[in-house]
């Protein structure tokens, strides 16, 4: 299968060892992964929910996604929920595997297998069900944002 990256999962960055931390009267966030062009942060402490009272990155267990610039500054990227980072990641697998039927059906078009086109059909069921599970979470995220 080919390799792309993936948003790492949140039970991953819960457990990771905490890089650095910014703690402050809203709360504390904690840099859990940083990578050459990324950075993780993860709500530790904070608000129960959104409020108007703090900002957003400061909800419990919502993750905060910093970006390298082409300056070599760190800018915010996106804040997301819990569901919305799973969210993210249903799309990231979509693309995943929409990346390796295209390939499978290139070599297909080559040299035609049974086992090839057997391999196709089941990566294309488990895109139908993938989608399925991504549609049923973004519609459940985008409940929580009304």
């Amino acid at each position: 299968m080919s390799t792309m990256n993936m948003r790492p999962g949140l039970e991953l960055l819960r457990r990771a060892p905490t890089l650095h931390q910014i703690a402050d009267s809203w709360g504390k966030i904690e840099l859990k992964l940083e990578t050459d062009d990324t950075r993780y942060w993860i709500t530790t402490e904070g608000l129960p929910e959104k409020s108007t009272v703090a900002p957003i990155n400061f909800v419990i267990g919502y993750v905060t996604v910093e970006k390298r610039s082409a300056q070599g500054n760190w800018d915010l990227s996106a804040v997301y929920s819990p569901d919305a980072w799973k969210l993210s990641q249903g799309f990231d697998y979509c693309q995943m595997l929409y990346r390796e039927l295209r390939e499978l059906n290139v070599r297909l078009e080559k040299n035609f297998s049974w086992q090839l086109k057997k391999e196709i059909e089941e990566l294309w069921a488990e895109l139908q069900r993938t989608n399925r599970a991504v549609l049923a979470l973004s519609e459940k995220v985008a409940a929580a944002t009304q």
